[in-house]
């Protein structure tokens, strides 16, 4: 357990639920400096979901998980956890994707692809936003 998840109750319980919880790892979006640094954040984004993944793993109820990239702001790219949920009956989240939604930046386009996660576009009026989510790991996002 690392020190995101370990914050987390996966136990199940009457107090064990995500309403779009999410946690950013370049909260002052410095990661929009440079590709270099960019690519450090999205690294360390991709072991934070890894250890996401293996503690839902353990969870006993529904969830969904994915990671959401802001094209033009590293400050908003972050890991979602949903679930049921007392705060509304908003769960599961269920998206319509735009299929024709390119990454105009070529080398967040090429880091998306590479991690064999399914990728969502969403046209949004800041810029695209991208959704990556793991098939093996909880309920769809997709109709």
């Amino acid at each position: 357990m690392n020190t995101i998840t370990k914050k987390l109750d996966f136990s199940g319980g009457k107090n064990s639920w995500f309403d779009f919880w999410h946690t950013h790892i370049d909260w002052n979006s410095d990661g929009n400096k440079s590709w270099n640094l960019r690519k450090e954040f999205l690294d360390k984004l991709l072991t934070e979901f890894e250890n996401v993944k293996s503690e839902l793993k353990k969870y006993p109820n529904e969830y969904q998980t994915w990671i959401m990239i802001d094209e033009n702001d590293s400050g908003e790219d972050g890991i979602y956890i949903h679930t049921k949920n007392p705060n509304s009956e908003n769960f599961p989240l269920k998206v319509q994707t735009e299929k024709n939604i390119k990454c105009l930046n070529q080398n967040l386009s090429d880091f998306m692809k590479k991690t064999d996660l399914e990728i969502l576009g969403f046209e949004h009026e800041d810029g695209n936003y991208f959704y990556l989510s793991d098939k093996n790991y909880g309920i769809s996002l997709t109709e």
